[in-house]
């Protein structure tokens, strides 16, 4: 079953968050960003009081224009003598692709999102702290039964 939510109109979308759950695969293309879930996803807690039934989850960012709607940001490691917490980073998507889609290979986790007009920030965890913020026009919700 498919939803999609607007994020173009008068009000902003209460879109659901699949907290906890592990992303097993994330695509790049032109005019979109696919995360695709682990499969029986349903036992987090935070799908199970809305989808009990549901066995996997694809999340299709769809952007406004193009690719260089999608800013990535990870956090780096503090340093012992000049800082005590670490700053995030942002990664050039146009030179290194790679870094975004092999996340995936240290068990990434969907924290949560914000939403606004135009925009979603999505805060995901995989052994560091890690920032997509997307200028989407849509968010599409494939749930897998």
């Amino acid at each position: 079953m498919k939803e999609t939510y607007y994020l173009n109109e008068k009000e902003v979308p209460t879109i659901p968050v699949p907290h906890d759950c592990v992303v097993q695969k994330i695509q790049l293309e032109k005019d979109s960003l696919i995360l695709v879930f682990e499969n029986d996803i349903s036992y987090h807690d935070g799908i199970k009081s809305i989808r009990p039934n549901v066995k996997s989850l694809i999340i299709k960012f769809h952007f406004v224009q193009d690719v260089y709607d999608i800013n990535l940001f990870v956090r780096s490691k503090p340093n012992r003598f000049l800082h005590k917490s670490g700053a995030f980073n942002e990664v050039d998507l146009t030179k290194e692709k790679k870094t975004l889609l092999n996340m995936v290979n240290n068990n990434l986790e969907y924290l949560y999102h914000n939403v606004g007009y135009c925009s979603i920030i999505v805060k995901l965890w995989s052994e560091n702290d890690i920032v997509l913020d997307i200028t989407a026009d849509y968010v599409e919700f494939e749930w897998i039964e």
